[in-house]
């Protein structure tokens, strides 16, 4: 988060308002490569952390226990190295030349030199969706502080080198730049950290055992892939809108402002991702009475915390209005900011909910996501070229709030009795 807050400031006096638009979307574009993901980061932990209900780590970092689940999570590896391979190879062959079109039909006036950036953004954009899947490998396994760790040193590198970029007149390739860090301090760490991990988990398949993508994996995965596709236009289709529609200032002041909140966001979540690789070993277990305690205690204090956040980032906002400060025109003016910080907070409970159920090895969210990605995808298109921000950020409060959460604690409760009466007749908590 500080992090974050630091890299705000040097954007906003080394880039100017309509250089923020570009690298904010930049960002919201280059999110399109969830189209090839499809949601198996997501499936690589859930089934990991299932397999390792029959493991456990030795000192030297190389599992024991089950040769069956070693030989099933080896084969799961295989997968997903071909996997990603090709997702690389489809983020340079679409997003690229369809980023660059987008760019250049509508910045024709503006003069700002944006495509070397972008070239070499894709490039290191493909590079870091290789790793991604390994770091979910890991967690599913139960390494959830390590990658942790490793994140935090990722983000500092690239941060560093972002913030001496941008410092140095580098404008729009400090994006590519830190992107890049982060990618080699990644591969360098799983070289070094979990090398004889690989190797070993690679002499252990010596049964026939495996992970059938078909049978086993494509039935979780189409759900969470629809999920996913609808997340980004719920949370990534925002900037670009308003970059069409309304212009690169305008676009900067939402991708800046997302940013801010996303950091809060992504702290207060932490909570609860870092323990869903130990939600889905309870889950494979029926531990269900376990998994309820420790889910709903996390769940209220992960809550307080983006709450909290919440109200320091809008004292900050009315800190800026009242100092008439410039920094208060690179942000969202101040009612779309509350309805973003509002809608924020909404979400994170769902996130959570979502969280819960996934370790289940199950979507029940596909449909939810889905209607709330149509609805506000069509209200954005239809409300901002009119009202701008403001309505867009209003049609996401009403629609999020009337719609996505009473909906999805209705599939949360519906869901959980389900399982938990079906399961050992455990008593529901």
């Amino acid at each position: 988060m500080l992090a974050a807050l630091i890299t705000l400031w040097f954007i906003t006096r080394h880039l100017s308002a309509s250089e923020q638009g570009f690298y904010y979307t930049f960002v919201s574009v280059i999110g399109l490569q969830i189209v090839f993901e499809l949601g198996m980061s997501n499936v690589v932990m859930q089934f990991a952390s299932h397999e390792m209900a029959r493991l456990s780590w030795l000192p030297e970092r190389i599992l024991q226990g089950d040769e069956k689940a070693l030989s099933r999570l080896y084969s799961l590896l295989k997968l997903i190295a071909r996997w990603y391979g090709i997702i690389a190879l489809l983020i340079i062959i679409f997003i690229l030349p369809a980023g660059y079109y987008f760019f250049n039909s509508n910045v024709a006036a503006l003069g700002i030199s944006w495509q070397m950036a972008w070239i070499c953004l894709i490039l290191a954009a493909a590079f870091n969706i290789l790793l991604t899947p390994v770091f979910a490998l890991l967690e599913g396994c139960g390494h959830v502080a390590q990658i942790a760790r490793l994140r935090m040193f990722q983000n500092i590198g690239g941060s560093l080198v972002c913030w001496g970029m941008l410092a140095s007149g580098a404008g729009l390739l400090a994006m590519p730049a830190m992107s890049t860090v982060i990618a080699l301090t990644g591969l360098c760490w799983l070289f070094i950290a979990y090398g004889r991990f690989f190797r070993a988990l690679a002499t252990t398949y010596l049964t026939t055992s495996k992970i059938d993508w078909k049978t086993e994996i494509w039935p979780l995965q189409w759900r969470i892939a629809i999920s996913w596709l609808s997340g980004y236009f719920i949370f990534q289709f925002f900037v670009p809108v308003l970059f069409a529609y309304r212009g690169a200032i305008e676009a900067g002041q939402m991708g800046m402002s997302l940013s801010v909140v996303s950091a809060i966001s992504t702290i207060a979540i932490a909570w609860v991702n870092t323990k869903a690789p130990q939600f889905g070993r309870l889950a494979a277990l029926q531990h269900f009475r376990e998994l309820d305690t420790i889910f709903f205690r996390i769940l209220k204090q992960s809550t307080v915390v983006i709450i909290l956040g919440a109200i320091s980032l809008l004292l900050i906002k009315l800190f800026l209005i009242h100092t008439d400060s410039s920094l208060d025109a690179r942000i969202l003016p101040l009612a779309p900011f509350i309805l973003l910080l509002l809608t924020t907070i909404v979400n994170h409970i769902v996130f959570g909910l979502a969280i819960y159920l996934r370790s289940h090895k199950e979507e029940p969210f596909t449909l939810l996501s889905f209607v709330m990605a149509m609805l506000i995808a069509t209200a954005s298109l239809l409300l901002t070229k009119r009202f701008g921000a403001t309505g867009m950020m209003a049609a996401y409060f009403v629609l999020t709030l009337s719609i996505g959460f009473i909906w999805a604690c209705w599939l949360f409760k519906t869901k959980r009795q389900e399982w938990q009466a079906t399961n050992k007749g455990e008593q529901i908590v």
